[in-house]
């Protein structure tokens, strides 16, 4: 008898141990949910420092969708989209920052530039975008001296979707392309702008798209070609020339 009761009494002060830990666990308040623009801010930087960089987009969302101009969240972001590898994005969201703040531009400028430098790798002027060379084939000469703009030539050949030839010239370069051009009759087309996006192939600021009314053709013996010359300045009558048409991006070939 004094064996069960001792061990009844065991079990009774278990029970009441229990009873007070589960009385600890329910009394404990559980942290509220950022209610304001700040608090989402601050949730932001907390998952930041856990390089939690979802977690932390997400919490800039919610600060941003608080307060629309709440440059700091999106600096704060593009910091975050970075670490991701999401460059472009970042880029978008830094530049963001200064359009609101334009104070924030020393703090937010050399992360703009590192983001910049991986979304708009240096691409010497002269580069093929596509195609190749044979000897033989048709020489291509674009001249961008005067040109307001970097630009892309690209010819795709008739009745075709897809362009077989294209090269990048920055503004104030001359490049002379031998072997480049198969013989054959292609349409002609042209993009500028500037920011090249290598992924995308394309430019992401001021772009703009043209083609040659007619079409052109690369025919006979090695040493026939093409020359094309921008210049800043409004054309002269006198000059000959064939019209360009302004054309929306979609119906520029694909490269």
């Amino acid at each position: 008898m004094v064996m069960w009761h001792r061990r009844g009494d065991a079990l009774a002060g278990a029970g009441v141990l229990a009873l007070l830990l589960l009385f600890m666990v329910i009394a404990v308040p559980a942290a509220a949910a950022p209610v304001t623009a700040t608090e989402w801010y601050n949730e932001g930087n907390n998952f930041t420092n856990q390089k939690r960089f979802d977690m932390a987009i997400h919490a800039y969302d919610h600060a941003i969708a608080l307060s629309p101009s709440y440059a700091r969240a999106y600096f704060a972001r593009g910091q975050a989209l970075a670490m991701l590898g999401l460059h472009a994005d970042a880029l978008a969201a830094y530049e963001k920052a200064i359009a609101i703040d334009p104070d924030l531009v020393p703090v937010v400028a050399s992360y703009l530039e590192t983001s910049e430098k991986v979304v708009y790798p240096d691409i010497p002027s002269g580069s093929l975008i596509k195609g190749y060379w044979v000897s033989g084939w048709r020489f291509l000469e674009i001249d961008n001296r005067e040109g307001a703009y970097d630009v892309v030539v690209a010819l795709a050949p008739r009745w075709t979707d897809g362009a077989t030839t294209a090269v990048y010239i920055k503004k104030g370069f001359s490049h002379y392309f031998d072997g480049l051009v198969p013989p054959g009759s292609y349409d002609m087309y042209i993009t500028y702008g500037s920011s090249w996006n290598s992924q995308k192939k394309q430019f992401d600021r001021d772009a703009g798209y043209l083609k040659w009314e007619l079409p052109q053709y690369f025919q006979g013996a090695s040493g026939y070609g093409y020359s094309m010359t921008f210049v800043s300045k409004q054309y002269q009558p006198s000059w000959y020339y064939y019209n360009l048409e302004s054309i929306p991006p979609s119906d520029f070939p694909k490269l």
